[in-house]
């Protein structure tokens, strides 16, 4: 049986937020249940609340009057420090932590333990911590790991960065056949290997080329060019063939998938600079019109941010024949590749250079909503 209240710090607070006292073992502690999700509809004068759980079941949740509501801000260690709150005050979208008896059939609970984090709360904390992630955050692909001095050099873009970690670094990995950045798993220094993509929050040297380590979100992805042969809209499946492989593939586009399309004239810029990459031996493109990046320059000439500048798409944008490029979640099948991102429109730039999804996709895998919040 789970643990209820690690289960609430890594649930509640996507990941990060808090854990609570042990509590005392129930008397029937066999009949216990817990259900953590997402708050879909509240009727207050019955007290009666409507959670979808993480895994999409709808459940009926019973409140006695007896049994108080608790709220905890995101990032929060101590539940002493929770505030009671009415029942009334819980609204659609927070999340809940709701322990007690289910039914027979798992549809309802009558809860001893209700503990809510309130969606306005969460957005906030959310927002503060994607401009740090933009400010002092960093994503590439690991180059070389010094396991006896646990140092990594990374890959970003035009720039080899160090990453120093250490005993209070904070690691997690991508589940497998899952780009959710919620389905990620306690990691360690150990589970990361050279090729991996790599997202690190710290505090970084004025250059820019070294980063103390205190979040790493590692996982092992691959970067594909392809050709479509047809598309599933309806099941969010796109069939493909490898350009590298020749082999077919079966690009999974989901939710949390990312969309996009250059459009001519970007991509014949960046295919120029493809080729000058390849006649000259300089580094991979920035973006164009960006001259060579100032120490400690971000947005303006990252090329993963204007990638995600540009519109998205849908699969109904796409069409049999039409050139793509796409990084995903490598899981278990070699013949199927769960999106994170795909950029379409890319026909210039893979004539230009067959590192082209390479060099692009691997800077990318870690925008919308895989990001680590």
């Amino acid at each position: 049986m789970r643990k209820v209240y690690p289960a609430l710090a890594l649930v509640l607070a996507f990941c990060y937020a808090i854990s609570a006292p042990a509590q005392p073992a129930a008397p029937n502690a066999a009949a216990r249940s817990q259900v953590i999700g997402q708050v879909t509809s509240v009727d207050a004068p019955a007290r009666r609340i409507v959670l979808q759980d993480d895994h999409g079941s709808t459940v009926t949740v019973s409140v006695a009057e007896s049994i108080p509501v608790l709220r905890v801000p995101p990032g929060e260690t101590d539940l002493k420090k929770a505030a009671r709150i009415s029942f009334g005050e819980i609204g659609s979208g927070d999340r809940v932590l709701a322990v007690g008896t289910k039914s027979d059939d798992g549809k309802e609970l009558q809860a001893r333990t209700l503990v809510i984090m309130s969606k306005s709360d969460l957005a906030q904390k959310q927002q503060r911590e994607q401009q740090d992630w933009q400010t002092r955050g960093i994503a590439g692909t690991v180059s070389t790991i010094d396991a006896a001095g646990k140092t990594l050099t990374v890959k970003a873009g035009q720039k080899t960065i160090t990453v120093q970690t250490g005993d209070q670094t904070d690691y997690r990995r991508y589940a497998p056949d899952s780009v959710k950045f919620s389905d990620s798993l306690p990691s360690s220094f150990s589970e990361i290997k050279p090729g991996d993509q790599l997202r690190v929050l710290g505090d970084k040297r004025e250059d820019g080329l070294a980063v103390k380590a205190e979040r790493v979100v590692s996982g092992s992805f691959r970067q594909i060019a392809a050709t479509i042969g047809s598309i599933r809209a309806e099941s969010g499946e796109i069939r493909v063939t490898d350009l590298a492989s020749k082999k077919p593939v079966t690009i999974i586009v989901n939710s949390s998938s990312v969309l996009k399309k250059l459009s001519p004239v970007l991509a014949a810029r960046l295919s120029q600079r493809f080729q000058v990459r390849a006649a000259t031996g300089s580094p991979a493109p920035g973006p164009p019109g960006a001259g060579p990046p100032a120490a400690g320059a971000r947005g303006r000439d990252d090329l993963g941010q204007l990638l995600d500048r540009l519109p998205t798409v849908s699969l109904t944008d796409l069409k049999a024949g039409d050139a793509i490029m796409v990084s995903g979640s490598a899981g278990s099948d070699a013949g199927r590749l769960t999106a994170i991102s795909l950029l379409a429109g890319v026909e210039p730039l893979l004539t230009a250079s067959p590192e082209a999804a390479r060099d692009i996709m691997a800077g990318w895998n870690f925008g919308g909503d895989n990001a680590p919040e």
